[in-house]
């Protein structure tokens, strides 16, 4: 069996690029090991890059389609693998210069705002997740009422620790800059009203924009439901936003008070994309954008169900593309279709 085998350069080429794959397990065992628990450690990474790289050389010169799928996959996941390793470390680097991780870490004030216009429905699954939050410093929890008919004040009464504050008047961006005058925070976050954040959200959205003067961004989105399209969607609307083609993919914004008082607050004459106004207002403003993807809010898809995928998604680009163009009466004689 062993008579035909080869032991020629390529050969040994070969054995080191398996030898490598074998080292890695060593090393994860080891790692583990030594923590008491699964871990990956870098050098994970960089022997399984290296060695893929060398079994796709080894592949092409024997002419193996099988030896060589697996390894140009892997090569694939390996690479993401180490990017997130170096985002891990960069990560820790930038927690370690701020002192994150300080006890005496001086937590900005956080005011978050909710917006609400006959949300009567959703609203208790928005607030009770907030007041949950274990944010270190100060937080308000502001339910803007703005032209309710429903139920709403209802339920924001029976969340403990939310403030209630009303308006007769109604309109999404004034229900904002309605709550915004209640609000008493150096740190203003926006939340719609059908929208739920994890755990530990407004902590990592604090530490998001830590040792930032002054920003304004938002945050990575999923939806509450729906199969591969509406998720794909997401997905694309959280890539191009973090590529700064501005929007609220998640429902939710982030800005320091300076940078909301300089621009005046949201437009309250624009009924669409007003998210992507306001961003690009700020920006011009001296403002850094800010894309927050270390969470995703989970956000109602009701409009994608009332307007159908396509036609919201090319709405809303159609939107960005009017703002970021300067062309605000385009978007201003739109009308906002309520989808409650």
């Amino acid at each position: 069996m062993f008579e035909n085998m080869r032991w020629d350069g390529w050969e040994l080429f070969g054995l080191v690029g398996e030898g490598l794959f074998f080292a890695r397990l060593v090393a994860q065992w080891a790692a583990s090991e030594k923590c008491k628990k699964p871990v990956i450690p870098a050098v994970y990474w960089y022997m399984s890059l290296a060695g893929a790289v060398i079994l796709v050389l080894y592949a092409l010169h024997i002419g193996s389609f099988p030896v060589l799928l697996p390894q140009v996959v892997g090569l694939v996941f390996y690479t993401r693998g180490l990017q997130l390793e170096f985002i891990s470390r960069n990560n820790d680097k930038r927690r370690a210069a701020l002192g994150l991780d300080r006890s005496d870490y001086p937590w900005p004030d956080m005011s978050v705002v909710v917006p609400v216009h006959n949300e009567e429905k959703t609203l208790a699954g928005t607030l009770e997740p907030l007041v949950r939050q274990d944010y270190p410093g100060k937080v308000q929890i502001i339910a803007a009422l703005n032209g309710c008919s429903d139920g709403s004040r209802r339920v924001a009464e029976s969340v403990a620790g939310v403030i209630v504050a009303e308006s007769e008047r109604s309109g999404m961006s004034y229900g904002k800059n309605f709550g915004s005058s209640q609000a008493n925070g150096s740190l203003l976050v926006f939340v719609d009203a059908d929208t739920i954040l994890p755990d530990g959200a407004l902590r990592l959205l604090a530490e998001s924009v830590a040792g930032k003067e002054r920003f304004i961004g938002t945050v990575a989105g999923a939806p509450d439901k729906g199969g591969l399209v509406v998720r794909s969607c997401f997905a694309i609307a959280n890539r191009a936003t973090k590529r700064r083609h501005a929007h609220a993919p998640g429902g939710v914004m982030v800005m320091d008070r300076g940078i909301f008082d300089a621009v005046g607050g949201f437009d309250e004459h624009i009924p669409q994309g007003t998210s992507t106004d306001m961003i690009w207002r700020g920006v011009a403003a001296g403002a850094e954008y800010v894309f927050v993807d270390s969470f995703k809010a989970v956000t109602s898809i009701r409009r994608f169900e009332k307007t159908g995928i396509i036609g919201q998604m090319l709405s809303w680009r159609s939107n960005h593309k009017h703002l970021t163009a300067g062309r605000r009466d385009a978007v201003a004689g739109r009308e906002y279709e309520d989808v409650r």
